[in-house]
């Protein structure tokens, strides 16, 4: 049977090795990102920049496209949107609600 300093003594030792876990999980995840160079970092030094090259000429503007046709009116908008296309209100006829389904009012 084990006494309360034994008992004391290997729940001591589990923490301690479960922080030691943590702290070599922690050192193996950061590591690498404390280490790696990045390609800014590694490069040699800045490189001279290329002179500016000529513009181009323009180029010749493009005819104009023709008009396209008019659309047609547009559909209202609002609280009475349906009383064009479906009629006056009325929920208990069941067109008016399909009428609404249909036209997403």
């Amino acid at each position: 049977m084990k006494t309360n300093n034994e008992a004391d003594a290997s729940t001591m030792t589990r923490r301690k090795a479960l922080s030691r876990l943590g702290g070599v999980a922690f050192m193996a995840y950061s590591i690498p990102a404390l280490t790696t160079l990045s390609v800014a970092h590694a490069a040699s030094g800045a490189s001279n920049s290329s002179n500016a090259s000529e513009a181009s000429e323009a180029s010749e503007a493009s005819t104009a496209s023709e008009a396209s046709s008019s659309s047609g009116p547009s559909k209202s908008s609002g609280t009475d949107a349906g009383l064009d296309s479906c009629g006056a209100e009325n929920l208990a006829d069941p067109d008016y609600v399909q009428c609404q389904a249909d036209n997403g009012l």
